[in-house]
């Protein structure tokens, strides 16, 4: 088990695999297969952040959580979190609106979120580091966004959302990145032994 959690990021590169597989050779319809892309874009934005180049954790922490920390395991920050916070976002954003497609607002969040990537790795990251690339940034940049913006295109006109199913998935995105990332289960699962990052996933090129 302990090993399977260590390599996740890596897991999470078959993962994408088996579902872009997945999109070729069954039939979805066009939000699905929308919601599909994304979800293999995350996937790889998994292994981009924690496998190659990896790096995600130290900048972080020291972006996110403004640490000079370098040990991640001293701020809370492992495998078996990493997991838990990664993992239950994906379920939660992109998985949830392919189980119920009828909850507009699940899959407006999983679109809007990909926006919020492309913020956070195109332009806050690099301005807070100062340097072009940052792990996570060519997944979100040349994956997620494109994707987003096709979708926003292709349905222009459709009047798919109501005003406030804007605010609603925002919001959601939020709740779930605080319950995913900020709750007293990610911590206290930050503080098992036994799933410490390699020097890789957590420094990267940064070390």
């Amino acid at each position: 088990m302990k090993n399977f959690v260590n390599h996740w990021a890596t897991v999470s590169l078959f993962l994408a695999a088996i579902v872009a597989l997945t999109m070729n050779f069954a039939s979805f319809n066009f939000t699905q297969n929308i919601l599909l892309a994304l979800i293999v874009c995350m996937l790889l934005h998994f292994f981009e952040e924690f496998g190659f180049p990896g790096g995600f954790p130290y900048i972080g922490m020291k972006v996110l959580m403004n640490s000079k920390e370098k040990n991640p395991a001293r701020r809370g920050a492992n495998n078996l979190n990493s997991l838990f916070g990664n993992r239950g976002f994906l379920f939660l954003v992109y998985v949830l609106p392919l189980m119920i497609p009828s909850i507009r607002f699940l899959t407006l969040a999983a679109i809007l979120f990909s926006f919020l990537e492309f913020f956070m790795h195109a332009i806050f990251f690099n301005r807070k580091l100062k340097t072009f690339y940052n792990p996570g940034l060519i997944t979100a940049v040349f994956g997620m966004t494109p994707i987003a913006i096709y979708y926003l295109i292709s349905t222009h006109g459709q009047n798919l959302y109501a005003w406030h199913d804007y605010i609603v998935a925002f919001v959601w995105c939020i709740a779930v990145f605080m319950f995913c990332f900020r709750s007293p289960i990610y911590w206290s699962l930050g503080k098992k032994s036994g799933y410490p990052f390699t020097k890789r996933a957590a420094f990267g090129f940064a070390q």
